[in-house]
């Protein structure tokens, strides 16, 4: 599973994030270059909005909440984190026509590990030109998951007694509130890159009733394998249950409130991110598609894998397409002759947002070098 390349490539795109959020995020500032519509107060399912307004880029929207979720109290004392409600935001990429009248589906898009909310439309990729040229007539909702949150509510908790329930802010608050204040149909699909590839496989497999398509570019496919544990374990042990700013500049000082007590190993890390192993069945993809494959036959086709042929992923992807074939669960699986960077995610999410309206033209993206996996 070439582990130690796996494990340097990691380690190096975590050295490298910490260094850009220890230089600090810009401040959002208002533009004029996109409208976004208004939505009253914005408080609702749990979630109190601080503001709604364009992104710093003038691209598209973001919104900033406090919620409950992030970061709950858990742990043997109170929690050490003050105050203990850190805002957390999610950027909105709306149809450039957006009609208040209408209804969208909604393509719900997570970011890799070391990374956060600004990933896909300016942290590398360009969300607003990608679904302009894939003609995608939907909303895009971007949120923040978390440095090393794996898309999960966290079993165990962190130095601070706290910890950050990354599943809950998303299907629970998310979700409902983005229906409440846009237009949307109710289709809703969950797709992401590396860390969120595997958050987009875990969401469709615990919740089929909330989404009717899924996409993983990249994605880790199971937590059972040692390489993904060390993933876990490294990611943890340099991030803890840190996201955007919190545990960097001016609360740098705090860092060792979002580590985890101790020094637990990386299956031991794993279970503190997940729960114990016998509950992975119900969420883990490769066990999903082994035990539970007819919550991945119930997308009925709309499920799509993507990888570089020069990546570690593309491994496990591999491995995770062979059980889907065994089970008969339709899918489609393309790779790319790109490694684990945009020039794999880009094409791959211009095909995925085609390909989930139905518009795709071929069964895997036309540029050079990618291929149908049989």
């Amino acid at each position: 599973m070439h582990r130690s390349r796996s494990l340097k490539r990691w380690l190096a795109s975590t050295t490298l994030a910490l260094g850009l959020a220890l230089a600090g995020l810009p401040a959002p500032a208002a533009s004029a270059a996109v409208g976004c519509p208004d939505i009253g107060t914005g408080d609702s399912n749990g979630l109190d909005l601080r503001y709604w307004q364009p992104s710093p880029d003038g691209l598209l929207c973001e919104a900033e909440f406090t919620t409950g979720a992030l970061y709950a109290p858990r742990g043997p004392g109170e929690p050490q984190i003050d105050p203990v409600r850190k805002p957390v935001r999610v950027r909105v990429q709306l149809p450039a026509d957006y009609d208040p009248s209408a209804a969208y589906p909604v393509l719900y898009l997570l970011h890799g590990g070391a990374a956060d909310y600004e990933q896909w439309s300016s942290g590398g990729g360009n969300i607003t030109r990608t679904v302009q040229e894939a003609g995608f007539k939907g909303i895009v909702v971007m949120p923040e998951g978390g440095k090393v949150g794996f898309y999960s509510d966290w079993q165990g908790h962190t130095y601070g007694n706290v910890a950050p329930l990354w599943e809950t802010f998303h299907i629970k608050q998310l979700v409902p509130w983005v229906d409440a204040h846009f237009a949307t149909s109710g289709e809703r699909a969950v797709a992401g890159m590396s860390m969120g590839g595997y958050g987009a496989l875990k969401y469709a497999a615990q919740h089929p009733d909330v989404f009717s398509a899924v996409g993983a570019f990249s994605g880790g496919t199971d937590i059972g394998l040692p390489d993904h544990q060390q993933i876990v374990g490294n990611g943890t042990t340099v991030y803890g249950a840190r996201f955007w700013s919190y545990g960097t500049g001016s609360d740098l000082g705090n860092y060792w409130k979002y580590l985890f007590p101790g020094n637990p190993d990386a299956l031991q890390r794993t279970e503190l991110v997940f729960g114990p192993q016998s509950t992975w069945p119900a969420f883990n993809p490769a066990q999903v598609a082994t035990s539970r494959p007819d919550v991945y036959r119930s997308y009925a086709g709309r499920m799509a894998l993507y990888a570089g042929r020069g990546e570690d992923p593309y491994a496990w992807n591999n491995a995770l397409h062979t059980t889907l074939k065994q089970q008969d669960v339709p899918h489609v699986y393309c790779s790319g002759s790109g490694g684990h960077d945009f020039a794999t995610w880009t094409p791959a999410l211009r095909h995925f947002l085609r390909f989930i309206a139905g518009t795709a033209s071929a069964a895997c993206p036309g540029e050079s070098g990618w291929r149908q996996e049989p």
